[in-house]
């Protein structure tokens, strides 16, 4: 997300989309003319992902965002990850949904990320200090 920021985007940007509750802010934004493309790397489980999508398809509808990605692990990365974290396999089935939308314009992208490679005497990444890792 850095590297995101070094370019001029935004990050945790609160966005007006949902009118009930607020939705928690998008991790990464760019402005593009009137309109928001969002970046979300997904941290969370399944149903973070879905929520990170149709948030996504949301704003897009309500042309508050010109588009969005998701960007998530594959199945085969998943195993090296927090438990349930959202994956490319699990949302595959939806696409059809988010396909069906009445879009005028706009873009919506789910990424699968691959690891290189695996080994065992890479030492293990340590619990995180912050989100839930402070719960």
């Amino acid at each position: 997300m850095q590297k995101l920021q070094s370019f001029g985007w935004q990050l945790e940007t609160p966005v007006e989309i949902a009118t009930v509750i607020r939705p928690g802010p998008m991790d990464a934004t760019c402005r593009v003319r009137d309109r928001l493309f969002c970046v979300e790397w997904e941290t969370g489980n399944i149903s973070s992902s879905h929520r990170s999508v149709n948030k996504m398809a949301l704003g897009i509808m309500k042309k508050i965002l010109i588009g969005g990605a998701l960007i998530l692990p594959t199945r085969e990365m998943y195993k090296f990850l927090t438990d349930r974290i959202g994956n490319f396999r699990e949302l595959a089935p939806y696409f059809p949904l988010w396909k069906a939308m009445n879009i005028e314009e706009g873009l919506l992208l789910i990424i699968a990320i691959e690891h290189d490679s695996t080994s065992d005497r890479v030492p293990k990444i340590q619990k995180g200090t912050d989100g839930r890792a402070l719960q």
